[in-house]
C-alpha cells in the first residue's frame, strides 16, 4: 500500500511539472503574439534616426496606446485584404477604386497615430531635457 502511495505522489509531481511547463510555454507564445512584431518594426525601423531617449519614450507611448495601434494595424490589414479580393478577376473597377481609397484612409490613420505618438515623445523628452538643464544651471 505504501509503494502505491509513493508512486501516486511521483505521478502527481510529474503531472504538475508538465502542467507548469505547458502554462509557461503558452504564456510565452501569447506574450510574443500580444507584443505584435509589427509594432516593434514600426518603432525601430521608422524611428531609428531619432536619439535613444526619444525611441525609448516612443516605445513607452506605443505600449500605452497599444489598443489604438493594434486597431489601426488591423484596419489596414483588412483594407488590404479587401483590395486583394476586389482585384480578383473579373475586374470591377468601382470596387477596386473604393478598396484603394479604404487602404489610403487606413494608411493615413495609422500614419497620423504614429506621428502623434512621435510628437508626444519629442515633447516629453524635450521637457525632460529642459528640466534637467534648469536644475543644473546650464544653458544649451
Amino acid at each position: 500500500m505504501k509503494r502505491l502511495t509513493w508512486l501516486r505522489w511521483v505521478l502527481l509531481a510529474i503531472f504538475v511539472a508538465s502542467l507548469l511547463g505547458n502554462v509557461f510555454s503558452l504564456g510565452y507564445i501569447f506574450k510574443r503574439e500580444r507584443n505584435a512584431p509589427a509594432m516593434s518594426i514600426l518603432a525601430e525601423g521608422a524611428f531609428s534616426a531619432y536619439p535613444e531617449n526619444v525611441r525609448t519614450e516612443f516605445r513607452r507611448l506605443l505600449r500605452e496606446n497599444r489598443a489604438q495601434t493594434v486597431q489601426a494595424l488591423r484596419q489596414l490589414r483588412e483594407a488590404r485584404r479587401a483590395l486583394a479580393s476586389a482585384s480578383a478577376p473579373p475586374l470591377k473597377e468601382a470596387e477596386v477604386t473604393k478598396a484603394m481609397a479604404d487602404v489610403r484612409a487606413a494608411t493615413d490613420t495609422l500614419q497620423r497615430l504614429m506621428q502623434d505618438l512621435l510628437l508626444e515623445a519629442l515633447r516629453s523628452t524635450d521637457r525632460t531635457r529642459a528640466g534637467a538643464a534648469d536644475t543644473s544651471g546650464t544653458v544649451d
